[in-house]
C-alpha cells in the first residue's frame, strides 16, 4: 500500500528556492561562456584599386587602430596587381569591398561586373592632370593625333570619353612608370594624378610645357568611393554598414594624426614591396586629404552627393556609354548621418 506524503508550505518553499538557485546557476554559466567565447568576427576581403600607398591610408588606419575589429569584422586587405584593373577582381568575386572612382563604378555596374552600390565616398574632386611638352596646350583636343600616356591599370574613363566627345583621335600609349615614358620621349603628353605621378614628375626634375587640370576644364568629377555589389549589400546590410562606419573612423583618425598615419602607410608599403619614398607618400597623403574636402575646404561629408552622381550618370548615358541609369537611392545605399 503506497503512502502519500502531503507537501507542506515549507517544503514547497524549499522546492521553489532550489529551482530558483538552479536557474540562476545556469544563467551564470551562460554569462561566463558568453564572455569567454566571444562571437567570431566576420571575415571580409577589401581591395583598394591600386598598390599600397597613402591613397588608402584611412583603411589601413581602421585596421591598425582596431576599428574593424570593434565592428566585429576580420578584414583582409588585398591589393591588385599594378597592371590589372580592380573591376576584373570584382567580376571574379575575389573581394567583398573595394574602392573605385565614381565614373568607373557607374560605367561597369551591371555590365562588365555585377550591379554595384556606393557605401562611402572619400574623394570629392577630380585629380586628373594632363602634362604636355608643348607649352601652348590647353585641352585634350589640341593634342589631336598625338601620343598620350595612360595607365595600364585603368582610371582613364573620363579622358577616353572626352577624346570621343571632342573627336581628338589621340593615340593612347599605356604605361606602368610615368616618368620613364615621358622623359624618354615616347609620348607627347601624359595623364597623371595630382596626388601621385604629378608629384613624381616634379621630384624627377623633368621639364614640361603645360599642365592642364581636368577639374578646371569643367570635369570636377568625384573619384574614390567605397563599393560592394548590390547582392552582397542585400544579403549583408549590417556588415556593409559596419565596414563603412569603421572605414570612415579610420579616415577621421588620419586627418587628426597625419604623422602617425604616414608611419602606418610606410608599414603597408614595405609589406607589399612597393618602390616609393616617404617624401612622396607624405605629399600624397596631404593631397588626398585636400581632395576629400568639400568646395569650401570644409571637412569631408563621406557621401556621394546626388547631384554629383547624377552628373556622372547623365554624361555616360548621353554619350551611349551606359544603356540605362540607376536611380540615386539604388546606387548610393549609405547616406550621411
Amino acid at each position: 500500500m503506497a503512502i502519500k506524503i502531503k507537501k507542506t508550505d515549507k517544503m514547497k518553499n524549499r522546492t521553489s528556492l532550489f529551482c530558483t538557485l538552479r536557474a540562476w546557476h545556469a544563467l551564470l554559466w551562460l554569462a561566463v561562456l558568453t564572455v569567454s567565447c566571444p562571437a567570431v568576427a566576420k571575415k571580409v576581403i577589401f581591395m583598394p584599386q591600386f598598390s599600397a600607398q597613402a591613397q588608402f591610408a584611412g583603411y589601413y588606419a581602421a585596421l591598425e587602430q582596431g576599428y574593424y575589429k570593434e565592428a566585429g569584422l576580420d578584414v583582409v586587405i588585398k591589393h591588385p596587381a599594378k597592371s590589372c584593373p580592380v573591376m576584373e577582381y570584382v567580376r571574379e568575386g575575389e573581394c567583398d569591398f573595394f574602392t573605385a572612382e565614381a565614373i568607373t563604378a557607374v560605367l561597369n555596374s551591371g555590365v562588365l561586373c555585377p550591379e554595384l552600390v556606393n557605401i562611402l565616398q572619400t574623394i570629392q574632386h577630380n585629380s586628373l592632370v594632363l602634362l604636355a611638352k608643348d607649352e601652348n596646350i590647353k585641352s585634350l583636343q589640341e593634342l589631336k593625333g598625338k601620343r598620350i600616356g595612360a595607365w595600364k591599370a585603368g582610371f582613364c574613363e573620363l579622358p577616353f570619353m572626352i577624346d570621343y566627345i571632342e573627336s581628338s583621335n589621340v593615340e593612347w600609349v599605356y604605361y606602368v612608370n610615368a616618368v620613364n615614358i615621358y622623359v624618354s620621349g615616347v609620348v607627347d603628353a601624359i595623364l597623371l594624378k595630382s596626388y601621385n605621378e604629378k608629384i613624381q614628375m616634379d621630384m624627377s626634375g623633368a621639364k614640361y610645357g603645360s599642365t592642364v587640370y581636368f577639374r578646371d576644364r569643367g570635369y570636377d568629377m568625384p573619384e574614390d568611393g567605397l563599393y560592394t555589389t548590390a547582392e552582397y549589400y542585400k544579403q549583408n546590410p549590417k556588415i556593409c554598414q559596419a565596414f563603412a562606419e569603421a572605414s570612415r573612423r579610420g579616415w577621421e583618425w588620419v586627418r587628426k594624426n597625419r604623422a602617425k598615419a604616414l608611419e602606418i602607410v610606410m608599414k603597408y608599403v614595405k609589406a607589399n614591396n612597393v618602390t616609393t619614398s616617404r617624401y612622396l607618400q607624405k605629399f600624397m597623403l596631404e593631397e588626398i586629404l585636400r581632395l576629400q574636402e568639400d568646395e569650401e575646404g570644409k571637412d569631408p561629408s563621406y557621401m556621394l552627393k546626388k547631384e554629383n552622381y547624377e552628373w556622372v550618370s547623365n554624361l555616360l548615358y548621353r554619350y551611349g556609354y551606359i544603356e540605362k541609369q540607376t536611380p540615386y537611392n539604388d546606387f548610393v545605399k549609405i547616406k550621411k548621418k
